[in-house]
């Protein structure tokens, strides 16, 4: 046996392996998965931007309508309170259609809030006894803060500031 160990010792190394360690270079590896992520990186950037574009023009668009559901609903009322005011001729019909495609707007676009005011504002209108004319000018006032409020975000007016733009007090 020890024979077969020195000979083991002696004889020649023969190996598969080349003599020079070949190095191991990050630097290649990385490269392609740094500019991968470069490019996911940019694509969801300019994803974002794309949708955050979309959800800014879709709320200016219900804006618009909002703007637009409002001010019919007040000129609906103006016209009609005008007619009533001056004891003109009152077309049932047309006032009526034109009434109810205000409201349909109203009910589209307007928000909680705006529809609340006005249900409160028709219940107390409707009602036939004991009816105070400066309590139905103080919930339509209501309509209009909530109207204010829905469209700008926000309103620092005060129900007796917006009294004068109410057109049960003004005419």
């Amino acid at each position: 046996m020890l024979e077969y160990i020195t000979l083991l010792i002696e004889s020649p190394k023969v190996s598969n392996i080349p003599a020079k360690v070949i190095a191991f270079d990050w630097k290649e590896y990385l490269k392609p998965s740094i500019d991968l992520l470069i490019a996911l990186v940019g694509a969801f950037v300019l994803v974002w931007k794309y949708l955050t574009q979309k959800q800014k023009e879709s709320a200016e668009r219900i804006i618009e309508n909002k703007r637009l559901a409002y001010s019919e609903f007040l000129k609906d009322f103006t016209e009609g309170a005008v007619k009533i005011m001056y004891d003109m001729e009152y077309d049932d019909f047309q006032a009526d259609r034109e009434r109810m495609l205000a409201r349909n707007q109203l009910l589209l676009y307007a928000n909680d809030n705006v529809i609340k005011a006005y249900h409160n504002w028709v219940e107390y209108a409707d009602l036939e006894e004991n009816k105070d004319i400066n309590k139905e000018v103080e919930l339509f006032g209501k309509i209009l803060l909530e109207i204010r409020k829905d469209i700008h975000g926000k309103s620092k007016v005060t129900e007796n500031e917006i009294s004068n733009l109410n057109p049960f007090n003004r005419g």
